[in-house]
């Protein structure tokens, strides 16, 4: 039996790399003209002594004595306290100074998020700067017949917001991806950021962890041999399950401890496991290493950039700990409007508690970081409803703010740190990473209706020079638990033909606001995600609305999402992190999107616009949350509305504002009329895409539970319909957004098929752990 093990000794986490690229993402001239985007995206800014830079120049910023000397005070008030004023200057003047296209790791962390990049995508991006690059297309595109590379920063600033505020939807959508990928990449690679800003790259308490000592099959083994035949190698087993995510989890658990070693269960993820000693991974390969296409997947037409998880653990390993229950009114949806008495049901319950009880899902020790603290008080203010969230760190503080780069203090009970370890002492169950499942394998049975016997998929040892092999694996029973991204395409390629197969994707789009203090608030310390303000979750009576929470404060997440207004003011405000929070409004979305498999290379493709009736519930959480910052004394107020300004307080309205709010109890007590016609212009202004950043770390629906087959993908038990032996035990299956973090609700739906599937193995005659058939179809 596996037991735990420590980790040996380190005193940093063990560094990744990328992934060895298959080629150049675009082809040399176009890289060039995409560097000098980037290179106005997030310039070097240099002073000049003379009126009119030279040629040399001209690839710079160029400030006056007077301009640079405002930039260096900006950067004095909000940078780490320094006792060497000398070299603080000489940290100023190289953060200010450094540029993309002179930084090997912007490069090299660029050309790996490219190369996750759609083949159609790919050649649209390739043909966008091709033009650029000569006089015609220049000519185009940006009013200029100087080709883009041979453009002063300064213009090529202008040809950026000629983009933004163009007619044509193409190039406003220009503008947000080249800003978007600019400051993202910037962000995550620059050398001076974190000394300047005094961000950790390692937390500063870190110690070398210890880990579940998990061992992954190896078919490169001679223990594995290839059929000679088809070339593939063959495995057997009882239950095949396609994902390591939080459902997985769950369901390998279930079975697990049902039936002990008399179940044999194999996990396959197509990602990588990393231990403790890895984590947290860095800003530079954080995202790159964790999560699906690189950590960005932009929807077909642009507007929302969307996040998930690809790894060991799925969304549980990267998640940032929020553990919130189903809500009333989804449950009552669900049961009623949907068909589906089971989640108005006690049993729902039941599964819904018994996956808080395994996890020690708890409110009791967690302590609010200054950003959550924000939220909790200004509702109290201004009368909102709030509370604290629940944190599934089995009742420690978890006090980590690094969390969404992985738990390197190994207290998130994931599937990594809580599911699986408990499922492997239990029962007989093994892993493969690097396993991508291409589909289910079919036969029939007696009445000719299509029954899983396994999966096939190929198989990629960790590491270059290895042979990928296919694999198939025979089994009695199938989950599919790869996502709501991947099981429809894992469906699709497998011959399932469902109306709502791939459709009905939710994603709880957010904008962002983010907000300067004058206080220190060090947003990388202290737990992620601890307050919500639910005031607003319920605007048009079915349960459709929005709610307030503070985004993850690492630099990867925070700063990637505040807006551009030139390559100066987005470097002083990111050097204002020290003192910065970034908040945001998630909706629960009424209407959806779809996932498509790519025709050329077959990876899920997502089809969503957020639209007028979300995004209008978006914006109510955005005008409420401005008034929270204002009341809690920020500085500076910057909603992600690109072409909008922030609100900067005057020192009057602040002092003012000190006296006047502290014992305020209702906006209604914000008199301050510079702020009030600022919100009114801010409702006007709107948050249309594809400018405005929308982004979404959940996904649901995609193969949606149906009463009947003509009303989802899967049965109530998650039995894919039209099928025997075959499951979805993942947030794909939701009938609609949960409107809370789908982390619990996936748990608790999963626990419930996976207990469905318990019963048809004890009816099919295998022996339970401890009781008897009897007792097991009872508790059941």
């Amino acid at each position: 039996m596996a037991s735990e093990t420590a980790i040996s000794t380190l005193t940093l986490p063990k560094a990744v790399d990328f992934p060895p690229l298959a080629g150049d993402p675009v082809s040399p001239e176009s890289w060039r003209t995409l560097m000098a985007i980037m290179d106005a995206v997030a310039p070097s800014v240099q002073r000049t002594d003379s009126l009119a830079a030279d040629n040399a120049q001209e690839s710079i910023v160029n400030l006056s004595k007077e301009e640079c000397e405002a930039s260096l005070a900006s950067l004095r008030q909000y940078a780490a306290p320094s006792e060497d004023r000398l070299k603080q200057q000489d940290l100023f003047e190289a953060y200010l100074a450094e540029k993309p296209s002179e930084n090997p790791v912007f490069e090299a962390l660029l050309k790996n998020i490219l190369s996750h990049v759609p083949p159609a995508k790919k050649r649209k991006l390739e043909m966008v700067l091709s033009l650029l690059g000569n006089r015609g297309g220049s000519l185009l595109l940006t009013g200029y017949i100087t080709p883009f590379t041979s453009l002063s920063i300064v213009d090529r600033t202008k040809v950026l917001h000629s983009w933004r505020t163009s007619a044509l939807f193409a190039l406003r959508g220009l503008f947000k991806t080249f800003t978007t990928l600019g400051k993202l990449v910037h962000v995550r690679t620059s050398a001076y950021h974190s000394p300047l800003t005094g961000f950790p790259a390692t937390p500063a308490s870190w110690v070398a962890n210890t880990s579940f000592p998990y061992e992954f099959l190896d078919f490169s083994s001679p223990s594995f041999t290839t059929n000679s035949k088809n070339g593939t190698i063959e495995i057997d087993t009882d239950v095949v399950i396609i994902g390591s995510g939080c459902g997985a989890g769950v369901v390998t658990h279930r079975l697990a401890t049902t039936f002990g070693r008399s179940l044999r269960v194999l996990v396959l993820e197509k990602g990588q496991y990393f231990d403790a000693s890895h984590f947290p991974l860095s800003q530079t390969h954080g995202l790159s290493s964790l999560m699906e296409a690189g950590g960005v997947i932009e929807s077909e037409d642009g507007s929302i950039t969307v996040t998930a998880g690809s790894t060991f653990g799925g969304g549980g390993t990267i998640n940032w700990s929020a553990s919130l229950q189903t809500q009333h009114f989804v449950r009552k949806e669900w049961a009623q409007d949907r068909k589906l008495p089971f989640f108005e049901s006690e049993a729902f319950q039941n599964c819904l508690d018994r996956v808080c009880g395994v996890m020690g899902v708890s409110d009791e020790k967690v302590v609010p970081n200054f950003g959550n603290k924000v939220l909790l008080e200004g509702a109290r203010k201004l009368g909102y409803a709030a509370k604290v969230v629940p944190q599934n760190s089995r009742g420690s503080e978890h006090h980590d703010g690094y969390c969404g780069m992985g738990c390197w203090r190994g207290e998130k009970m994931g599937p990594v740190n809580g599911w699986f370890p408990e499922a492997v002492k239990k029962g007989e169950v093994r892993f493969v990473q690097g396993m991508k499942v291409d589909r289910v394998i079919f036969g029939k049975n007696k009445k000719k209706k299509k029954v899983a016997v396994g999966v096939k998929g190929t198989w990629t040892p960790l590491g270059e020079g290895g042979r990928s092999v296919k694999v198939v694996v025979k089994a009695k029973k199938v989950v599919v638990s790869a996502g709501t991204l991947w099981s429809p395409v894992v469906l699709m390629n497998s011959g399932i033909s469902n109306p709502h197969l791939g459709k009905n994707l939710k994603l709880h789009p957010v904008n962002f606001v983010s907000a300067v203090f004058e206080q220190e608030t060090k947003p990388w310390e202290g737990a992620c995600l601890t307050s919500v303000i639910n005031s607003f979750e319920n605007l048009d009576g079915k349960g459709h609305g929005t709610k307030i929470e503070a985004l993850c404060m690492l630099p990867s997440f925070g700063l990637a999402f505040l807006p551009w207004v030139s390559g100066l003011d987005y470097k002083l405000m990111t050097a204002k992190y020290r003192h910065l929070n970034t908040y945001f409004s998630i909706a629960r979305d009424r209407d959806s999107g779809y996932i498509y498999r790519d025709p050329e290379i077959g990876t899920p493709q997502v089809v969503y616009t957020p639209s007028e009736f979300d995004r209008a519930n978006i914006m109510v959480g955005i005008v409420a949350m401005c008034k929270i910052l204002y009341v809690q004394g920020a500085k500076e107020i910057h909603p992600s509305l690109p072409g909008f300004p922030p609100f900067i307080r005057s020192s009057t309205a602040s002092s003012t504002s000190n006296d006047v709010l502290a014992d305020m109890d209702t906006d209604k007590a914000i008199t301050d009329p510079a702020f009030l016609t600022w919100l009114s212009d801010l409702q006007v202004h709107g948050n249309k895409p594809p400018q405005t950043a929308f982004g979404s770390a959940h996904q649901m629906g995609t193969c949606r539970m149906g009463a009947t087959a003509s009303e989802g993908v899967v049965d109530p038990r998650g039995r894919v319909w039209g099928t025997e032996g075959l499951y979805v035990a993942d947030a794909s299956v939701f009938p609609s957004a949960s409107g809370v973090n789908p982390l619990i609700t996936n748990m608790a739906i999963s626990d419930w098929i996976a207990q469905g599937m318990c019963r048809e193995f004890v009816e099919e005659g295998v022996a339970a752990v401890r009781v008897g058939v009897s007792d097991v179809m009872a508790r059941l």
